[in-house]
């Protein structure tokens, strides 16, 4: 499942353009190459988002025997299911038959399914009933259940790999949670979800995320009146980093309608690879999946959590969200500017900020020896 091809001679070379020994002062950022061509994107799919631990679903949407969420990462349908041993198992959404989905959306069932002609799995997976299939020969049921992915939990979240041996998810992480649980994030409660699709390369949305607030005082003016950037910094680990910073203490509202209150006095944004990020701040948490549709088309799923006390203020909840959104439509609008831009003749690549584009770099650095790897 996991058989990989060797890029091109057009793709090596694109990929060799970057060289992830350079140090930050003297690097420059990946040839626009790496975002407007579709090559790039089969070759994520083949490297990048098959041996990384993915971001499938909330751990509070897997509680019963029979809750199973299923989703579409990279172009590879999963489905993530509480068994009858209450273990929690993943698979490729994909039936054995003709290769119709077996699961959509979230819900709870006994078994799955394919809408197309029945055939039935078990919730851990096994075929259980192929109908009509008549005097079939050399017909192995216990060779066509569905095809396993790994799943891991994590600090309310759930996570799958398509790799055959993915290292502890858990270990990867140790510091984060650390963090996560010193701000109580065990507290929170699921409370909303939106969606946002933008015309650009997932690529270009974690760009932004991780440039460490250089785009926030020109870009977002209500969230930097709420944040003290001096004090902004950014701490690099083996597969995530974090930023992190001081709330302004400032009263009432900012420009853009954001205030004091959400942001609180401090904030901490987690970027997890490939495509997470965890947002923990006042009162509140968002984790946003940076979903590939396409070279050019990204969706990002924000799901915000909230503490019980400011769940309960419906009022303050609805601010919130307001203020939230303004920040991502900020970020839509220069994340598509920055698409248009990639595909001007007059832009190659650019330099770094060695002020504040360390998470970029690690990005880019981390992207590169995925693309290297035979």
């Amino acid at each position: 499942m996991n058989t990989r091809m060797p890029p091109d001679s057009w793709t090596a070379r694109e990929v060799a353009a970057f060289d992830p020994a350079v140090p930050l002062e003297a690097a420059w950022l990946p040839p626009s190459s790496w975002y407007k061509d579709d090559r790039f994107y089969d070759l994520e799919r083949d490297t990048v988002f098959k041996n990384a631990w993915l971001i499938a679903a909330r751990s509070d949407q897997l509680t019963k025997i029979g809750d199973f969420v299923a989703g579409v990462m990279a172009g590879e349908p999963y489905v993530v299911v509480r068994g009858e041993d209450r273990t929690l198992r993943a698979f490729y959404n994909v039936c054995r038959h003709h290769a119709a989905q077996v699961a959509a959306g979230a819900g709870c069932a006994q078994t799955l399914v394919c809408p197309y002609h029945g055939w039935t799995y078990g919730l851990d997976g096994r075929l259980m009933r192929a109908p009509e299939l008549g005097a079939v020969k050399d017909f192995d049921r216990e060779k066509f259940g569905l095809a396993p992915m790994r799943v891991a939990e994590w600090c309310g979240l759930v996570f799958i790999s398509m790799a055959a041996s993915p290292s502890a998810l858990a270990g990867d992480l140790s510091e984060l949670e650390t963090q996560l649980r010193d701000m109580a994030v065990d507290s929170l409660q699921f409370v909303a979800r939106r969606k946002y699709t933008m015309a650009c390369n997932w690529k270009v949305y974690v760009d932004n995320y991780l440039d460490g607030g250089y785009h926030v005082s020109y870009l977002h003016r209500g969230l930097a009146g709420q944040l003290d950037l001096d004090s902004y910094k950014t701490e690099i680990f083996e597969r995530y980093s974090i930023q992190s910073g001081a709330g302004a203490g400032a009263g009432g509202a900012k420009d853009g309608g954001d205030f004091a209150e959400r942001i609180g006095d401090r904030v901490l944004y987690a970027w997890i690879y490939p495509n997470l990020m965890i947002n923990r701040y006042g009162p509140m948490m968002d984790t946003n999946w940076v979903i590939p549709r396409g070279h050019d088309t990204t969706e990002v799923i924000f799901d915000y959590y909230f503490t019980p006390e400011a769940a309960r203020d419906a009022a303050f909840v609805e601010k919130s969200l307001a203020a939230s959104d303004v920040v991502q439509q900020e970020d839509v609008t220069i994340c598509e500017s920055v698409q248009t831009g990639l595909a001007s003749s007059s832009y190659e690549k650019g330099r770094y900020s060695v002020k504040r584009e360390h998470g970029e770099h690690h990005f880019h650095r981390l992207l590169a020896a995925d693309f290297r790897t035979p």
